[in-house]
């Protein structure tokens, strides 16, 4: 039975107890209302962060049904949809719940983690850049997503443009060239006017133009002057120069109220000394859009306009005057020739002769059209006639006949004109671009080369890592095996020296890959190239009725090489001309001291080489396939894999080389490469091989790959070595640490070159030279790219 009745010290503490009670109430009160005025703010901050974003910003339940928009995405729907909550968004987006296509919000929705694409809104006439992601409640269960749709199509229309400009524009200057880049500039600044002009005088106040664009068609050029108009503003200052209330600034002009022109931008063409030839400007009836951006689009336009416009004027030049064109004519290394509308000749530039061999009397006979090779001949000679009848200018890149049966590609202007006497004639000016279609193909096989690169390398290097592993383990079994003596059956032995084999194999394909990619850098030494040869011949040729004749001097040249990639490249030479000669033959090996300039028409830099020439006897290779030889994975052969001849050009050029081929049908093939050279030869170092010998210590291994761990412990215990390990370079780094303030240190470190996601060793190497300046440290890698690896 409790107490009724309490003496007054139990009420008094009573009362303390109640009032400690009241107070924790009291400040758990305060401490509740702060957190809830705490997320109020935080919410409220949140929206409003959400609501300065000019993008779309939607929050979506599990079922597309908008919960929340931002200010951006309510400016947007709300005049024709009002209130958005409640919507579903495809109604927004699509006007439809059943879009043509699957929308990218739906995969997050049904529990993708994330979307990011960008999609052509034909409802909202534009291109958006959509990203996605979900929402979770506390209990990590998905409520909905979270989305945010950014208006990209300024930047699309902007893109598109300049790809016009730089894939489907003319080649060279003329009028459907500037009337090309007059549209797409329109279009790029989205503005309604553009043209560009030039001026036939230094005094530069009339401006004639050469092409105008003028509501979404061409119009008729006129002649401007701009004194009193918009221009004379552009011409003070090289770079771009824009303004608004066009007419209130220059009212006497015409051209801005024939317009109605607001605003405009422009910049002054310059030639290759800096002197004004003209000037290229934008109009439009209202305000111009994002300016930073409309600045760099008309630099990248005047540019090239510039370059086209000074080509022109430098044409018309010619026809100025007969004399003077026919001076410049006479000395030429241009092919001109003038032609009557039916392709007979008139006038042959001595250079034609020179250029394609044939005698000035001998060309007379020929008809131009008969000088294309038959392929082009389909394309240009329905048009040829009536073009030159109607006066058009027009350009084309065609291939000539050499005397020497040899096909030349020439990139020709034909200039139709009206004599004196009413006859009709054209002028064709050809340019040999030979060779710049030859270097055009160079740098189009080496991106092919980059790019087929990344994925080799990738594939190549976690390939090595699982090799490393099998070729170790094999290693160690043999030991092993080797140990335990007369205990091993000597099939064993065979079997891991087959598999043994298989690896190296393996390794040498594994190369072939890295050779495409940045690990494929050389590791570079200083050597003879005549070594190489002898050496590779007698390997390459075991077996092969094919006789090689070698040219080696003594005095060659040094040259700084990867040993192992370039003996690549000579056994692939060597391998491909012995497969070029199933009958026998005799193949000529070749190697001379040069030194090249720029007068030798090579893409290398002047100075001392080491020339090779590798020619066999073979059938040759048919002209089609000639330019394709070095490309991955391109292979007349059965069983080849594409690789030899692209892996000899990738090694090549990674040692700041060059390599050319040469080939006729029935007679063989000479493939010649080039070596920087060094002037001094080297003695060579003689290396010895050595027993692997037991011994004692700690040794701490610093490697992420399991498999590669676990065979390099088994490798290292078997030689009487205590074996650490550690997954990263944070790890190893302690570790050594530890050991060294223990008076245990470790004897040596092997760390791995690069640890994804974590310190790799070439920065570990750094602290542990920090904690031991007398550390004993190895690094390894699939790649050779590092200073690390690379360096002699």
């Amino acid at each position: 039975m409790s107490k009724v009745h309490q003496t007054p010290q139990e009420l008094v503490d009573e009362v303390t107890t109640l009032k400690e009670r009241i107070a924790q109430l009291e400040a758990s009160e305060a401490k509740r209302k702060r957190a809830e005025l705490t997320l109020r703010a935080a919410a409220e901050e949140w929206e409003q962060s959400f609501n300065a974003l000019t993008d779309d910003v939607i929050i979506l339940d599990k079922s597309g049904i908008v919960l929340w928009a931002n200010k951006a995405t309510r400016d947007r729907f709300e005049s024709t949809h009002g209130n958005l909550l409640g919507l579903d968004y495809r109604l927004l987006y699509y006007g439809t719940l059943q879009p043509n296509v699957r929308p990218p919000w739906d995969s997050v929705l049904q529990g993708a983690l994330s979307a990011a694409v960008e999609i052509s809104l034909q409802k909202l006439n534009g291109w958006f850049s959509v990203s996605c992601y979900p929402l979770y409640d506390i209990e990590g269960k998905q409520w909905g997503a979270i989305s945010i749709i950014k208006d990209i199509t300024d930047r699309r229309r902007v893109e598109e443009a300049l790809r016009d400009i730089a894939q489907g524009a003319p080649a060279a200057g003329g009028a459907a060239f500037f009337r090309s880049l007059v549209k797409d500039l329109s279009k790029a600044l989205d503005v309604q006017y553009a043209f560009l002009a030039e001026f036939p005088d230094a005094n530069r106040s009339i401006a004639h133009t050469v092409a105008v664009w003028a509501q979404g068609q061409y119009s008729d050029n006129f002649s401007w002057d701009i004194l009193n108009a918009p221009g004379s503003q552009v011409l003070k200052t090289k770079g771009p120069c824009w303004g608004d209330e066009a007419q209130a600034h220059y009212p006497l002009d015409p051209l801005l109220t024939k317009w109605n022109i607001n605003s405009f931008i422009g910049i002054p063409l310059l030639n290759s000394i800096g002197q004004i030839i003209g000037l290229i400007i934008a109009m439009d009836q209202g305000p111009l859009r994002n300016l930073p951006l409309a600045q760099s689009i008309l630099g990248v336009f005047a540019v090239r306009a510039a370059s086209e416009l000074e080509r022109k004027r430098a044409e018309e030049a010619l026809r100025d005057n007969e004399e003077r064109y026919r001076a410049i004519a006479e000395h030429a290394y241009d092919l001109i020739f003038e032609i009557q509308p039916n392709g007979a000749l008139l006038y042959l530039s001595p250079s034609c002769g020179t250029v394609l061999g044939y005698d000035p009397k001998e060309f007379r006979q020929y008809n131009f059209l008969d000088l294309l090779h038959p392929d082009d001949q389909d394309i240009i000679n329905p048009e040829f006639e009536n073009n030159i009848r109607q006066l058009h200018d027009w350009q084309m890149e065609c291939r000539l006949h050499h005397q020497s049966g040899e096909w030349r590609w020439f990139e020709s202007h034909v200039k139709p004109f009206r004599t004196t006497t009413g006859d009709i004639v054209a002028v064709v000016v050809s340019r040999d671009i030979t060779e710049r279609r030859r270097i055009d193909e160079e740098r189009l096989r080496a991106t092919k080369l980059e790019s087929i690169g990344i994925l080799a390398g990738g594939i190549a290097h976690d390939f090595n890592n699982i090799l490393t592993a099998v070729f170790a383990n094999i290693g160690l079994a043999k030991m092993l095996s080797a140990k335990d003596g007369a205990l091993t059956n000597p099939t064993t032995i065979e079997r891991l020296t087959a598999a043994e084999k298989a690896c190296l194999r393996a390794r040498d394909l594994t190369k072939q890959l890295l050779t495409f990619a940045k690990g494929g850098t050389p590791v570079k030494s200083r050597t003879s190239i005549a070594r190489f040869v002898n050496e590779t011949v007698g390997f390459s040729l075991r077996g092969s009725n094919v006789r090689c004749d070698l040219l080696l001097p003594n005095d060659l040249w040094s040259v700084e090489v990867d040993e192992g990639q370039m003996s690549q490249v000579i056994q692939n030479l060597i391998i491909n001309a012995d497969h070029a000669m199933p009958d026998g033959g005799v193949l000529k090996i070749e190697a001379e001291n040069m030194t090249m300039d720029t007068s030798y028409g090579l893409p290398i830099k002047s100075g001392q080489y080491v020339k090779v020439s590798v020619q066999d006897q073979g059938s040759g290779i048919h002209p089609d396939n000639l330019s394709k030889i070095f490309d991955p994975y391109f292979t007349t052969k059965q069983k080849g894999n594409g690789l030899g001849l692209a892996t000899t050009y990738s090694i090549i050029k990674r040692h700041e080389g060059h390599i050319t081929v040469h080939s006729e049908i029935g007679i063989g093939t000479t493939f010649v490469f080039y070596l920087p050279a060094l002037e001094k030869i080297e003695a060579e170092i003689v290396v010895e091989e050595t027993q692997v010998s037991q011994g004692t210590g700690r040794v701490l291994v610093m490697e992420d790959e399991e498999d590669i761990r676990d065979t390099l412990e088994a490798m290292l215990v078997h030689l009487g070595y205590e074996v650490d390990f550690a997954m990263d370079g944070a790890v190893a780094i302690e570790l050594y640490r530890q050991a060294h303030e223990s008076g245990q240190p470790y004897l040596a470190t092997i760390m791995d070159l690069t640890i994804p996601g974590g310190i790799g060793g070439k920065e570990a190497i750094h602290h542990l030279k920090a904690i031991d300046p007398n550390v004993v440290a190895l690094v390894s890698s699939g790649y050779s790219n590092d200073p690390v690896i690379a360096a002699p």
